[in-house]
């Protein structure tokens, strides 16, 4: 072994070893050095002190930060950033800042009210964070005009996780995007938010996740397995975004009302797209998002909404019930044309829409857009016996202990029903779908334990015969 390659293991050796875990307790002091016996007191004195490869854990317990623990104002001052996250992990090392294994941490933003400033509960500007299993909540808003608090802010952050965070009960947005790449929220959930300061107290920019990305660059962000519910104003809101999102296994129910089902903001379920009615500057070139697998129900305004789109997006294998229209598609008719139109450029594959309170979809151009095994347009009759279960309180069952989404039933279609032959809705993955007949390419059966289907894209039961379609190829079932 010569030495350049003994050199190179020593140094990571060396690296490996410098990684440290930092812990942090409410009872704990910043006098102590962050061992498991000697927590820190505070999240900020940890951050200070991390670098790549670390782990700070945070104990069990309730922190609530003080405005004199703020850690940085961004934005041109604008942002009091309580955790300023600006330093950059790596692939292989990234930063961590996760709750103590089985041990529940809650960070209250409450008392963080610095006159005349937005509030920034995480402010993400750097690469390679992980944050996992704690709440936030509390964050709080004291501007009366136009603006807004955001719990985690997405400002330029690349390669990140966020993953089993929960955001609840405060005055500001989720988790917001404006800047980053390749990011990844996972089975987070917000809710209950809702801003009662600003703007006469209408209860706007209070989305549960908001992507707003202002680079067609940002590309590779991903919001998976997360809810959304009660929030203000949006579930999941992708207005003035320039880069594709997808939106991948998310339920977004009752946005626009609080528990007791009183009016607070706009309220739709997932609002995908659009950039508003007002005038443009430049030309610009929408990102078609993907929204696949997920459910909107009962939200104040519409379900799955395009919002005044410049282009179209890709909806597959949603289901929608009880929102004002369940899938409304309306686009804007050019970037300097301020006009409404039916929607255009959307593909709609094997989604389930049922008893929308206005209709089951609205402002779509057929001639313009692609329609595939959807239960309208041409309409599929569907009653409540075509569901397992119509009980949307499903929804809020406890999350298994990975942190992934819970077993329901709700919205999930009966074998019987002529919907669930056509493979429509949440509960069948859409990328299993289009994995079986995507390319027909041979006779011969292959070498293959993957899963077969028939020639209408449904799983084939084993030992049947016809023919069967494997990744992509044909044989004949036997």
């Amino acid at each position: 072994m010569n030495r350049l390659v003994l050199s190179f293991m020593a140094l990571v050796a060396a690296m490996a070893v410098s990684a440290r875990d930092y812990y942090v307790s409410p009872s704990g002091s910043d006098t102590g050095t962050g061992s498991a016996d000697k927590p820190l007191a505070t999240l900020r004195k940890a951050v200070e002190k991390a670098v790549a490869g670390d782990i700070i854990y945070l104990r069990g317990g309730t922190y609530r930060p003080a405005e004199d623990e703020i850690m940085g104002w961004q934005e041109g001052g604008l942002y009091a950033c309580v955790y300023n996250l600006t330093r950059s992990g790596t692939a292989a090392r990234p930063i961590t800042i996760a709750g103590y294994p089985g041990e529940k941490a809650v960070i209250d933003l409450s008392g963080i009210r610095p006159e005349g400033k937005r509030v920034s509960g995480f402010y993400v500007k750097g690469d390679y964070w992980r944050l996992r299993d704690f709440d936030i909540t509390g964050i709080q808003v004291t501007i009366t005009g136009h603006t807004q608090s955001e719990n985690i802010s997405m400002r330029g952050g690349s390669n990140c996780i966020i993953e089993r965070v929960n955001i609840h009960d405060g005055m500001g947005i989720g988790i917001y995007f404006t800047r980053g790449s390749n990011n990844l929220v996972l089975n987070c959930d917000a809710y209950n938010n809702y801003d009662p300061v600003s703007e006469n107290g209408k209860g706007g920019n209070c989305d549960g996740f908001g992507f707003h990305l202002n680079k067609a660059s940002y590309t590779g962000n991903v919001i998976r397995g997360c809810r959304a519910w009660r929030n203000s104003d949006d579930g999941i809101d992708l207005i003035s975004n320039l880069a594709p999102v997808v939106v991948d296994s998310c339920w977004a129910w009752e946005n626009g009302y609080d528990a007791n089902r009183v009016s607070r903001g706009d309220g739709t379920g997932i609002k995908a797209g659009g950039y508003g009615m007002g005038t443009m500057k430049a030309d610009v070139d929408a990102p078609r998002n993907v929204i696949r697998n997920s459910i909107c129900w009962a939200n104040k305004a519409n379900g799955f909404y395009a919002n005044h789109h410049l282009g179209g997006n890709d909806w597959h294998n949603n289901s929608a019930y009880q929102n004002k229209y369940n899938f409304y598609m309306v686009n804007r008719k050019a970037w300097d044309e301020a006009v409404d139109v039916d929607g255009y450029d959307h593909v709609l594959t094997r989604n389930v829409s049922y008893s929308g309170r206005r209709g089951d979809y609205g402002t779509i151009d057929v001639e313009r857009c692609t329609l595939t095994d959807n239960t309208f347009l041409p309409a599929v009759p569907l009653r409540p016996t075509d569901f397992e279960s119509l009980d949307g309180s499903e929804l809020l069952r406890e999350r298994k202990a990975d942190g992934s989404l819970p077993d329901i039933s709700f919205l999930r279609l009966k074998p019987s029903s002529a919907a669930y032959g056509m493979m429509a809705g949440w509960q069948f993955d859409h990328d299993d779908i289009t994995n079986g007949i995507r390319r027909v390419a041979t006779d011969k059966r292959p070498r293959s334990s993957k899963r077969a289907y028939d020639l209408r894209g449904i799983p084939a039961t084993a030992g049947t015969h016809g023919l069967r379609v494997v990744e992509g190829r044909k044989y004949i079932g036997r």
